[in-house]
């Protein structure tokens, strides 16, 4: 009998010790636990216990916002006595526990994974902690996390373009700036256009452009009115960033068409020019209307003038500008009458006419060999008749230089000129005489 009791007790203590296994894996709830077949020093918590984890922090690296990542984090008992663990909680945002936050208990030896899950919602860099309370020797494990949630951020100059007055058959242009806030590259899925009939379009933009995190593009957006009243529209970008629509309200108002050119000034007066000499003036020439004007030709009237700086075919946009040169370079004397540049263009006030004026002056230059004496100046005697040059130089004051232009002379008059050196000493006998005439005019 004695024998026979001595089992029923063996019995009983074996069938405890199952009992306890038993309990000991199924309170695992919310984890993955790898057994020992080490079961530690009984139902835990006898303070011999020691968790760690695997990997000690987790990086999850780059995320696309709108996404998800996960990450597996083994818990162990490396110590030597079991581990009760009253859960799993995590800090910092985007962050969860997607599996393994309930309560465990880990024999020496066994392990249990923690799944957690990395959501941003936003580009700025996240960082958060995973938190194992237990009874171990070390009751709180910390696990660092952190992420960075990756998105592109688009962002414009205007959202509003309003083009104002613009001239039937002409297009306007605004340029808009397009730049990429975030940190992941932009790119377009759609671009499109109401009021294209209106005359609303876009250049400089497509579906294959991209834009670098942190940089840049301009587009132009474009009106071509189709008729003489308000008119509205919208370009709509569809992107990968934030926002994923980018809405841009167009708008302006067609107006007929009045092309038309003016100079300032209107008239361009020489006075008296040397002939064989030149003089240049000028005018500026504006499209004052609210279309382009085309110039077709540039025509120039009048004996001695001609024109430069306009050529045919240039072409102004309303308020531009451009200048006009005319020179008068005389061959004789006399007046020029009638003469004027005439500007043919599309402009309804065409052609432009620049009235001119001038009258070409005689002049007799001068020219001698230098004298033989150092520091001399010059005087230049005229007369009307060999020898009758007198004794006056019609020069104002010394001439230095070995030439004499002389501009007061008449037409249809015959003159003689000579020279005289001057020093200290006094003057030079006369050079020779040289006779000159002048053209009648």
């Amino acid at each position: 009998m004695a024998f026979r009791h001595k089992r029923d007790a063996l019995n009983a203590a074996l069938a405890l010790i199952v009992f306890l296994a038993t309990v000991s894996l199924s309170s695992c709830a919310g984890y993955t636990t790898n057994a020992s077949s080490n079961s530690g020093s009984g139902a835990g918590g006898s303070g011999g216990g020691v968790l760690s984890s695997s990997p000690t922090s987790v990086s999850f690296g780059n995320v696309a916002v709108g996404s998800t990542a996960t990450q597996n984090v083994k818990i162990t008992n490396t110590g030597t006595g079991a581990v009760n663990i009253s859960g799993a909680s995590i800090s910092g945002t985007g962050f969860t526990v997607v599996s393994g936050s309930g309560s465990a208990s880990l024999a020496v030896g066994d392990s249990a994974t923690v799944e957690v899950q990395f959501a941003p919602t936003s580009t700025t860099p996240a960082s958060g902690t995973l938190t194992v309370n237990s009874d171990a020797s070390d009751a709180t494990l910390a696990v660092g996390l952190t992420g960075t949630g990756l998105q592109a951020q688009i962002s414009t100059s205007t959202t509003n373009v309003n083009f104002g007055l613009v001239a039937m058959g002409n297009t306007d242009s605004q340029s808009i700036l397009l730049k990429n806030n975030g940190n992941e590259t932009l790119t377009f899925s759609g671009i499109s256009v109401s009021g294209s009939s209106a005359g609303f379009n876009y250049s400089g933009l497509n579906t294959s452009t991209t834009i670098a995190a942190g940089g840049s593009v301009t587009f132009d957006a474009t009106f071509d009115p189709s008729s003489t009243s308000a008119a509205s529209g919208s370009i709509t970008l569809t992107t990968n960033g934030s926002p994923s629509s980018l809405v841009i309200d167009l708008s302006g108002t067609g107006q007929a068409s009045t092309p038309s050119l003016s100079a300032n000034p209107t008239t361009l007066p020489f006075g008296n020019v040397l002939d064989q000499s030149s003089q240049q003036l000028t005018t500026l020439v504006t499209n004052n209307g609210n279309a382009n004007v085309t110039i077709s030709g540039v025509t120039v009237a009048g004996a001695g003038f001609s024109a430069s700086g306009v050529a045919n075919g240039t072409v102004l946009t309303p308020g531009q500008s451009v200048t006009l040169t005319v020179t008068f370079a005389p061959t004789s004397g006399g007046s020029v009458s009638g003469a004027s540049v005439s500007i043919a263009s599309n402009a309804a006030n065409s052609p432009l006419n620049v009235g001119l004026s001038g009258t070409g002056m005689h002049s007799v230059v001068l020219s001698w060999d230098a004298s033989p004496t150092n520091g001399v100046t010059y005087n230049v005697f005229r007369g009307t008749s060999s020898g009758a040059e007198g004794t006056t130089p019609i020069n104002p004051s010394p001439v230095y230089s070995l030439s004499y232009t002389d501009t007061n002379v008449t037409p249809g008059t015959d003159y003689y000129y000579y020279v005289e050196a001057v020093d200290s000493g006094g003057s030079s006998t006369p050079s020779n005489e040289a006779p000159a005439d002048v053209p009648n005019p």
